[in-house]
């Protein structure tokens, strides 16, 4: 995108409202998380933010009052209207938290809308959802520019580091955004920091279109922040300063590029943006909020049931293959949960996708020489005591579900099938929403919910050429997504370190091979779902099936195991149900989820990489480390982060169990722990924290 359509984001100016501290005038209601307070107050007939603050140290952010914006201007049919909005109101519910409704209105045009903002108990940020209904019995555009979810002033008391995460996704990475990387901008005076979100899954895009993640953090020298989020599939993010250095302006909109039409009675929703302050570093800010996100956000789903996130594997796409699968590896007994299928169940996909033209197969049809029965993936794979993750790419027959028409024909294609073939996951992929189209997401959103509603056993996986859809409206309905679709353990801990920032390790799956490559790479002279195999060394498949261990699990093979990958599994996938999963998400409804900390750098495929995860509910944790390369060394002093300085902690490693000692919380964080042995390549270690 050009800097000029990038600058024009600024058309609509920031209104800064500067007042007394000791004069936040009425009407006026704060609302207070364990870590966040706000307070919002009605200035000219609109909401204004007056404080946001930590209560553990104290610090405003809202040194000056910023007033929320409205749509200035609205197109009625060909006319161009601005609203009049008047304040009308306030309404509060506490039953949970505090739920405030902002009540306005216009009269030219004739419209009604809502503020509402949220506070829910616990720590985690404070929510706004701005929805505006059309009375006027004309149809009605809104300019994509015009919807803006915030236009605020932040303050700091301190020089401001600005961390955005890029997602990462698709194989081959063709362009360098699409490397999974953390931003750290250090913010100085006049700055202009602009980028944003795509829900474009084309992965050929010359721009380097799908990089960044919804979610931004001002962390100020890892002493305290504020983070900030956007409930949205795209959008357009703005980070401003003057000759002030520790004075942000904050926008978020959608793209100025397009526009919305809603008819009469209908309902805009401005995408929902929250915020939240925290103590402590960016791993702190992260995590408070993914518990917020866990406790009140994520699909149900996954979240009431201890035994997800399952753990996948692939199996055959055709009757006469499957059966002779399950007669030759009792997955079940080895400890897995979840069969895929991926693209070549499907009519018209040959016999190497990879060759194949994808728009083919949008009929969602099985090909009769392979299912001569018709689909029988769901019976046969449940006989076996499995789930079935069933692979429907793009949209049924090219709907739009932009469209009510797309959306009703898209809810009858899968409910048929969900009912008729027993799948339990619609794995989607490709292009389900057209590039920028607000109707098109909200079109998706609308068909998860009715699925999730009428059908309790539908689960939903989403792939879109590897985890390119990432943003909260998706992640509330999704059970996992593919993190990476590369299939390479160290491309998959890349992406996994920098998403995991802003995602709960549980949806977050690891589509990694054992018979392909770190990066991904097919054996020489084999193809999907032929034989062949990079390596098959026990510490290659360790360390692939460890990668696995990173959050949803799936390090599986794509062709024939070998005995060595057999073993593998055979350790592992129960491991993972015994010790890690319960780890990651809690051991049973109500408890919480792992704090992630990433305790050493970005994997860069060379150094040592690890993760740590902690589970307050367990007082239990984990520390996935890994040695790509035999050139660094092979001892290093990991410290650890998250614990109790006084209490005592049991430290067992996984294979050097020699090396396994008692110390407390003090010592691993400020001396740490020596890791010894991890010799020659490809090394890995389970250290469990108990």
């Amino acid at each position: 995108m050009k800097q000029s359509i990038l600058f024009s984001l600024f058309v609509i100016a920031i209104v800064q409202i500067t007042v007394a501290r000791n004069s936040i005038p009425k009407p006026s209601w704060e609302l207070k998380t364990d870590d966040t307070y706000l307070t919002i107050a009605i200035i000219n007939n609109r909401p204004v933010i007056c404080e946001l603050k930590n209560p553990e140290n104290g610090w405003n952010w809202a040194k000056e009052f910023s007033e929320m914006p409205f749509p200035s201007k609205v197109m009625v049919e060909k006319e161009l209207v601005e609203p009049n909005w008047k304040y009308k109101g306030a309404s509060m519910d506490k039953t949970n938290g505090t739920k405030l409704i902002l009540h306005f209105f216009s009269t030219t045009p004739d419209l009604d809308m809502e503020s509402v903002w949220i506070a829910k108990p616990g720590a985690g940020p404070v929510e706004n959802q701005v929805s505006i209904k059309n009375n006027t019995g004309r149809s009605i555009t809104f300019q994509y520019a015009d919807i803006v979810s915030a236009n605020v002033k932040v303050t700091s008391d301190s020089t401001i580091t600005l961390w955005r995460f890029n997602k990462g996704r698709y194989l081959g990475r063709k362009h360098p955004n699409d490397k999974p990387i953390i931003n750290k901008d250090r913010i100085s005076a006049n700055s202009n920091i602009s980028y944003f979100l795509s829900n474009d899954a084309d992965d050929g895009s010359p721009k380097g279109n799908n990089t960044h993640l919804p979610f931004q953090i001002f962390d100020v020298n890892s002493r305290h922040g504020l983070y900030i989020g956007y409930e949205w599939s795209f959008g357009q993010f703005v980070d401003q300063t003057g000759p002030d250095p520790l004075t942000v302006n904050y926008k978020a909109c959608l793209l100025d590029t397009a526009s919305v039409t809603k008819d009469d009675g209908k309902i805009l929703n401005i995408p929902a943006i929250f915020f939240g302050t925290y103590v402590g570093d960016t791993d702190d800010g992260a995590n408070k909020m993914k518990r917020w996100f866990w406790n009140y956000k994520i699909t149900p789903t996954i979240k009431n049931n201890p035994n997800e996130p399952l753990i996948e594997y692939c199996i055959p796409g055709s009757e006469a293959a499957l059966i002779d699968y399950y007669k030759k590896y009792p997955v079940a007994e080895w400890g897995a949960e979840l069969g895929k299928i991926d693209i070549d169940w499907l009519a018209g996909s040959g016999t190497d996708w990879t060759k194949g033209e994808f728009k083919k197969y949008a009929y969602w049809n099985p090909d009769s020489v392979k299912w001569p029965n018709g689909m029988t993936a769901g019976n046969i794979v449940h006989s076996n005591n499995q789930k079935l993750s069933l692979y429907m790419n793009f949209t049924f027959e090219w709907n739009d579900i932009g469209t009510q028409i797309g959306r009703d024909k898209e809810k009858n294609a899968l409910l048929t099938r969900f009912d008729n073939w027993h799948y339990d996951y619609w794995r989607s992929d490709m292009i389900l929403e057209k590039k920028f189209s607000y109707l098109s997401h909200e079109g998706l959103l609308e068909i998860l919910d009715y699925l999730i509603a009428n059908r309790p056993g539908f689960r939903y996986e989403h792939c879109a050429n590897g985890g390119t859809l990432k943003d909260f409206t998706t992640l509330q309905r999704i059970s996992i997504l593919t993190n990476e679709d590369s299939g390479g353990a160290d491309y998959h801990r890349e992406s996994f370190y920098s998403c995991s920032y802003m995602v709960n390790p549980v949806q977050l799956k690891t589509d990694v091979g054992m018979n392909l490559g770190p990066h991904g790479e097919i054996p020489k002279g084999t193809g999907f779902n032929k034989p062949g195999c990079i390596n098959d060394s026990p510490e290659w498949v360790k360390y692939v099936l460890r990668t696995g261990f990173m959050g949803a699990n799936m390090a599986t093979n794509w062709c024939d195991y070998t005995p060595n990958q057999i073993e593998g599994v055979k350790e592992h996938w129960p491991l993972y149900k015994a010790k890690q999963r319960p780890i990651l998400r809690g051991a049973k409804e109500g408890d919480a989820p792992a704090n992630v900390y990433h305790i050493l750098p970005i994997p860069d495929g060379t150094n040592w990489d690890g993760i740590e995860y902690f589970n307050t509910s367990l007082n239990k944790g984990s520390v996935l480390l890994f040695k790509p390369s035999e050139t660094v060394a092979e001892s290093k002093v990991i410290r650890l982060k998250g614990l109790n300085r006084k209490a005592v902690y049991t430290i067992s490693f996984q294979d050097r169990k020699e090396q396994s000692t008692t110390k407390n919380g003090a010592e691993l964080m400020d001396r740490g722990i020596e890791v010894r042995g991890m010799t020659g390549k490809w090394a890995s270690e389970i250290i469990w924290i108990n």
